[in-house]
């Protein structure tokens, strides 16, 4: 089984990655985020805007020891879909934006997101960002969904899809 969490709590989130693979050096886990969740993370000490997210050397996130300032194990700074496409964590924190959440009983884009004049759909161009952030972890996955009152209709959709909510790391899987 895949086991899906989903949380309310980013701190328990991180407390529990760093609990399930104490003394693992070889584990890796960290934080993942849409590019365009920027300002609304940024609220939840999660910056993943285009200036700290160029900064991320990709190498040594992916592959420093937990004790490295550089390593995702840090659980400080985010990478976002363009700079995990194609790599996986044994353990990602997928930190859920406002730019695609539940409304109104459907998907959508957050209300004035701003889009180049090459995206034709950005729908599709959001969902498929996601799809590539949820597909990041080789054991499971915990997805933090920000405290917000507008938020609370997509964590209710993620429970629903059939993510575990309650405490983070209980021992309940997901088939």
């Amino acid at each position: 089984a895949f086991p899906i969490y989903v949380t309310r709590d980013l701190e328990r989130a991180r407390q529990y990655a760093r609990d399930r693979f104490q003394g693992e050096v070889q584990r890796r886990y960290g934080l993942v985020a849409s590019s365009k969740a920027d300002r609304h993370l940024l609220r939840h000490g999660i910056d993943c805007g285009f200036q700290a997210t160029k900064k991320v050397k990709i190498g040594p996130w992916f592959n420093d020891p937990p004790d490295s300032s550089l390593s995702c194990c840090r659980l400080d700074v985010p990478i976002t879909e363009f700079q995990a496409q194609g790599l996986e964590l044994d353990l990602p924190i997928v930190c859920w934006g406002d730019d695609f959440r539940q409304e109104g009983g459907r998907w959508s884009l957050r209300a004035g997101m701003r889009t180049g004049p090459l995206v034709h759909d950005p729908y599709r161009l959001r969902s498929n960002a996601y799809r590539v952030l949820l597909t990041r972890g080789r054991e499971g996955l915990v997805i933090f969904v920000p405290p917000d009152a507008h938020m609370d209709a997509t964590y209710a959709a993620l429970l629903e899809a059939g993510a575990v909510a309650g405490e983070v790391g209980e021992q309940v899987r997901v088939a």
